[in-house]
């Protein structure tokens, strides 16, 4: 863990961060890891970023918002490097009910969704589960199918 005061600079678009001394980087495997940053008590993971030679800390609005920081405010920085770990998954949606009756009656259908990535199957069972009630649901079962058709 290195320990660094910084100033909160505006990066442009509503985004924040601040400047890493490069005495600070010097310490880590690289100018670009992944890092557990505290600021005032408060957990942040990121990774550094690099431009036009500075390695920078982005820092979200919402964790400004929680410590009460705005631009121009110096900010001390705990900053530990981390396992490059990837990001977790988000829990798996079980299959909508509905959707295996209409693979079951569409060979077309089925073909086509059977095409699709994990990923993708996961993003539609989440539309349809997203739907406000049953007949939603229902209409967003009819569109995958057209759907599916075409792309059969």
């Amino acid at each position: 863990m290195v320990r660094f005061s910084a100033e909160v600079s505006s990066a442009g678009r509503g985004g924040h961060a601040v400047v890493v001394p490069a005495e600070v980087t010097a310490t880590f495997s690289s100018r670009k890891v992944a890092v557990l940053a505290v600021l005032g008590g408060v957990e942040h993971r990121s990774r550094l970023a690099v431009h036009a030679g500075r390695t920078y800390l982005g820092l979200p609005a919402a964790l400004l918002r929680r410590l009460e920081v705005h631009a121009g405010d110096t900010v001390d920085v705990d900053l530990t490097e981390v396992p490059d770990a990837a990001p977790e998954p988000e829990p798996a949606v079980p299959e909508p009910a509905g959707l295996t009756a209409l693979l079951g009656t569409e060979p077309a259908a089925r073909a086509a969704w059977a095409a699709l990535t994990a990923e993708q199957h996961q993003e539609y069972h989440r539309w349809i589960a997203g739907a406000a009630d049953e007949q939603a649901r229902a209409a967003r079962l009819e569109r995958l199918r057209h759907r599916l058709l075409r792309a059969g």
